[in-house]
């Protein structure tokens, strides 16, 4: 029976009580699929008794929480508003979506991140959504983090890597991907290889060594793979790609006056010194001309950034979603 049928069945009831009952029934799952539909997540910087505070979590998917300008409890209208991004939970479509949506906001001005940084927290989803995330994040040209006690796994990862500049205070894990339909089709394995080229062409697209294609398949589908310290400088998971890296280098060479040797020697120094202090805290390699400083545009390693789980946020405590299991939705995922 229809909804439809269902409710002229219930409104022709004597038993009123039973019809109030369903109708909040199904309210009570309306509410709940709205829950799900967005995982893109934020908070804004909002002034209270002279202080800044962050505000509950808000969803992209939620036409009042986009509406701007925001009246404030006070009355105040704001323009634009400093905000704080989080991907949390499962991937799918709709984060896409609210990415679209954030980046739309950040265009008109609406919204600015704070430390231009997206945190993390997710056990996978769908590889497509996951790889389509992450060419939207780089085409902003955000940083993404997956800060302490929080975790990237699976899908996730590809989506973190959208970032121009990444950072992991947590735990970053890959395994292959996989198709969740046990269909029976001849052209399966057809399928599965077109699969494996989509993501290696990814990989390359955002500038990352074949070796971390061939360690994601390595790991069977039904595993998880910490990547450790080391290979996340290895694979580029920590820090910047080569391209970026190269760009910023020249930017803060252009800035200082320098040519791009003289700046990337400066930069050996300064690396240099912050290994090699004597024990007054000196430091004992110098620049020509001076003690080593940090040169512009210097990568520095923030995991301290507050995660979606934060005081104040009201995702709660850590989701474990049945849906996935550690794995994927259909079509395809990690």
């Amino acid at each position: 029976m229809g909804p439809r049928r269902y409710w002229l069945a219930a409104c022709n009831s004597t038993h009123v009580g039973r019809a109030i009952v369903v109708t909040l029934l199904l309210l009570a799952l309306a509410t709940q699929c709205i829950e799900l539909r967005a995982e893109l997540l934020f908070r804004s910087a909002e002034p209270i008794g002279g202080q800044q505070h962050w505000s509950d979590l808000k969803e992209y998917a939620n036409p009042a929480d986009i509406t701007y300008p925001r009246t404030l409890a006070d009355g105040t209208k704001v323009t634009t508003e400093e905000i704080q991004v989080f991907l949390d939970g499962y991937i799918t479509a709709e984060d896409v979506s609210g990415a679209k949506v954030l980046e739309r906001l950040l265009k008109n001005g609406s919204q600015k991140i704070a430390g231009n940084i997206v945190s993390f927290s997710s056990n996978g989803g769908e590889l497509d959504a996951s790889m389509e995330l992450g060419r939207l994040l780089r085409r902003l040209g955000v940083s993404t983090l997956v800060s302490r006690d929080n975790q990237c796994l699976s899908s996730c990862v590809f989506a973190f890597m959208g970032g121009d500049r990444r950072s992991v205070a947590g735990r970053l894990g890959i395994h292959r991907p996989y198709f969740s339909s046990t269909r029976d089709v001849p052209d399966r394995r057809m399928q599965y290889r077109a699969m494996q080229k989509k993501l290696q062409a990814y990989i390359e697209e955002l500038d990352f060594p074949p070796s971390l294609y061939e360690a994601v398949m390595a790991v069977p589908p039904e595993s998880i793979s910490t990547v450790t310290p080391a290979d996340l400088k290895r694979f580029y998971l920590e820090g910047m790609s080569p391209s970026t890296e190269d760009d910023v280098d020249a930017t803060s060479a252009k800035a200082l006056g320098i040519s791009m040797l003289d700046y990337l020697h400066q930069k050996a120094q300064t690396q240099s010194c912050a290994e090699t202090r004597d024990t007054n805290g000196s430091c004992r390699a110098a620049v020509a001309g001076g003690t080593a400083a940090a040169p512009a545009g210097a990568r520095q390693k923030d995991d301290t950034a507050p995660g979606p789980r934060a005081a104040n946020s009201r995702a709660g405590p850590q989701r474990t979603d049945p849906r996935r299991g550690g794995a994927s939705r259909s079509p395809t995922g990690s």
